[in-house]
């Protein structure tokens, strides 16, 4: 077993370690971590020029503006009340006292000190916690509402009837909260809610849906008052979100997958195969148990059951559908873990387990947390700087192709500038060679800087790239979507994006 003074050290490093994946972290692991938050609180609270996705329609709104105020809009304020556009530090660091969520509960959830270091040496380690926990994903603020569920479910359990009342009523107001966050909390919390119907008396249940209703009739006003303007037309953001889903040609838009792929590549991937096999192997032991006592406390017998319906239900309704993200399983995280730790899995393995697990989870965590796509929000920085004198009348046009679509919240442009033509902004995205070329011999601006993976260079004819003049070259970036032309682009320029001056001089056709 661990000694506490090891425990310790590991864990403040491991602790080091997020801070520094957090703060210097350049990896862009997708548009959602901007586009469903931070782009759209700073360009309601900022003068800047953002991009709105479809999500955030006023016709079919599907994301409650509530959550995304509560995580980002929250900095993005106190940014705005110091005059100070040095917010994306203030978020960052926001966000990350929010996610020790998880390790408190962790804390609470496994009750014996010899199974709580090992699990919480294994939830710091993981590189979920270094990457999608530091980000503003809906999936990651998801995931903190149900290891709050969980630990209130313990909570509730472990305390006297007449203090449970308080406990349900947190539970009500959290998964109003989680449904609105996204409508999947209602996959992952309904074992957490089924075992509350069990142990609680029916008066104790009752005032708990008046503060639920209270809750959700919240939501609902800020969100109507928020896209409408007025209460007169409701917007239930839940039910726009799931009636979207339901509909196979929108999911269609974002990617089919198959059936399979959840349980067979993104949980091993998220957890990883070690992890993944810990589960299967406690949830299989566990079956024998569940109707006979054993030595563990009552509070973890509630958890057990609870913790593995809610793997059992959550990896079979979202694997009915053919969207299947990774992110999407990260609120399991806290609770497989949990159900390893209390089954007491950890103590017997050995150090070939605990390198092994290390090495997967720094890798995907270099991966996602600094490789993938890490030049574009570095680029914002670079550009930002560039397009500041646009007010004194330079006519400035940025173009970014084959890159995932730049969070133009961190560019810091004006609005006002985007509305007088005074800068101009072109995402091209994945289009083809032809269209890129059009945009560009459409162009009548003063200066225009491109924004493309320098692979992309070799790639274009001689017309285009002897009007490139390189600019600047970000390093790491790396592109997944076009993997062999950054082979062919050779070791250094395949991991490098590319910000360029295009001449006014040339002709493009």
């Amino acid at each position: 077993m661990i000694s506490t003074r090891t425990f310790r050290w590991i864990y403040v490093g491991l602790w080091t370690l997020r801070i520094c994946f957090a703060l210097l972290g350049t990896g862009y692991i997708h548009p959602d971590e901007h586009m469903q938050n931070g782009e759209v609180t700073s360009g309601d609270l900022m003068p800047y020029h953002t991009i709105r996705t479809w999500e955030w329609s006023a016709v079919l709104p599907v994301r409650s503006i509530v959550p995304a105020f509560a995580t980002t809009g929250i900095p993005v304020w106190f940014a705005k009340v110091l005059s100070s556009e040095k917010f994306c530090a203030g978020t960052v660091m926001y966000l990350m006292k929010l996610k020790t969520l998880l390790d408190y509960s962790l804390m609470s959830l496994v009750p014996t000190p010899s199974a709580r270091r090992p699990g919480l040496l294994l939830l710091a380690s993981s590189h979920v916690m270094n990457t999608f926990q530091v980000r503003p994903f809906s999936n990651s603020i998801e995931a903190v509402l149900i290891s709050l569920s969980l630990l209130f479910l313990r909570k509730m359990r472990s305390v006297k009837i007449l203090d449970k009342s308080y406990y349900v009523h947190l539970l009500a107001i959290t998964f109003v909260t989680g449904i609105f966050t996204r409508p999947t909390f209602l996959i992952f919390g309904a074992p957490i809610a089924f075992q509350v119907a069990l142990g609680t008396w029916l008066r104790l249940v009752v005032p708990p849906l008046f503060t639920a209703a209270g809750t959700c009739t919240a939501f609902l006003v800020a969100d109507t008052l928020y896209f409408r303007g007025t209460l007169d037309d409701i917007v239930v953001t839940p039910f726009n979100f799931l009636m979207y889903n339901f509909a196979s040609q929108n999911l269609a838009e974002h990617g089919l997958h198959p059936r399979w792929l959840h349980v067979f590549v993104n949980l091993p991937m998220l957890f990883g195969p070690w992890i993944t096999w810990l589960a299967v192997r406690a949830i299989v032991d566990s079956a024998s148990l569940f109707n006979k006592k054993n030595d563990k406390s009552f509070e973890v017998d509630v958890l057990r059951p609870t913790i593995i319906q809610m793997i059992i239900l959550s990896l079979s309704v979202l694997s009915v559908q053919p969207h299947q993200e990774p992110r999407f399983l990260v609120p399991l995280l806290l609770p497989i873990i949990v159900l390893i730790a209390n089954t007491g899995q950890l103590a017997h393995v050995g150090k070939a387990f605990w390198v092994s697990c290390s090495i997967f989870n720094f890798v995907l965590a270099v991966l996602f947390g600094i490789l993938h796509q890490g030049g574009v929000v570095p680029s914002l920085f670079h550009l930002h700087p560039l397009v500041a004198n646009a007010s004194l009348g330079t006519r400035t046009n940025i173009i970014y192709w084959k890159t995932y679509m730049p969070p133009l919240h961190l560019l810091g442009v004006n609005e006002r500038d985007v509305a007088t033509g005074l800068v101009s902004f072109v995402d091209l995205a994945g289009a083809s060679q032809d269209d890129f070329a059009a945009s560009l011999s459409a162009d009548d601006y003063d200066r225009t800087f491109l924004v493309t993976p320098v692979a992309m260079r070799y790639t274009l004819p001689p017309a285009i790239t002897g009007c490139m003049e390189l600019n600047q070259t970000i390093f790491p970036h790396l592109d997944l979507d076009h993997i062999s032309e950054s082979i062919d682009a050779g070791v250094l320029d395949g991991l490098r994006l590319g910000l360029y001056t295009l001449s006014r001089n040339c002709v493009f056709v």
